[in-house]
């Protein structure tokens, strides 16, 4: 007696599913979005081949490392000695600033930079001949956009003697140089 009964439902179900399968339910929805578009400008750090390799290239946050320095004898890859008096001697590296820009009508920007710190005695920095001190000071007034910028880091070290005005030898120096890019 369940044999027809099971026969009977198992047709059943088999006619109904090929009546669901003929239909094509669809179903439709939205949703709604707003683009909020903002104009401004990133500034990011890259490795100049002519220069020292930069920690973290391609970023707002980049590390630049002199190694080890003095007047005289070997010095790292990608940094030059322009200048070696009787009173300082100079250290360089080329480091490139890419500025890039969206949604503004400006065609160049200001960049500037200053110590984030007080320097210890016998040392100074120069960003493209711009002495650096803890005020912001102009380093370029008209950079172009979404290109690498080359410019010269020069580290000037004082050869008097300490407490005569020059460095403790041996001292590790560690700074930060902030800098600032701004829409003309």
């Amino acid at each position: 007696m369940h044999s027809p009964i099971r026969t009977v439902l198992a047709a059943a179900a088999l006619l109904c599913s090929s009546a669901l399968l003929a239909q094509t339910p669809t179903a439709t929805g939205t949703i709604n979005a707003t683009l909020v578009h903002k104009n401004g400008i990133a500034l990011v750090f890259d490795t100049d081949p002519a220069g020292v390799t930069l920690g973290a290239s391609g970023t707002a946050a980049a590390t630049l490392n002199f190694g080890t320095i003095a007047a005289f004898g070997p010095l790292a890859p990608g940094v030059s000695r322009p200048s070696v008096t009787a009173t300082d001697f100079t250290v360089r590296t080329v480091f490139d600033v890419q500025v890039i820009q969206g949604g503004l009508t400006s065609t160049s920007y200001t960049l500037s930079a200053n110590l984030g710190s007080t320097l210890p005695t016998g040392f100074s920095f120069k960003v493209d001949g711009i002495t650096l001190a803890n005020g912001p000071s102009n380093i370029q007034t008209n950079g172009t956009y979404n290109a690498n910028v080359p410019h010269n880091l020069d580290l000037t070290v004082l050869t008097a003697a300490p407490g005569a005005g020059g460095p403790a030898v041996g001292t590790p120096l560690t700074t930060v140089i902030n800098f600032q890019a701004s829409a003309n």
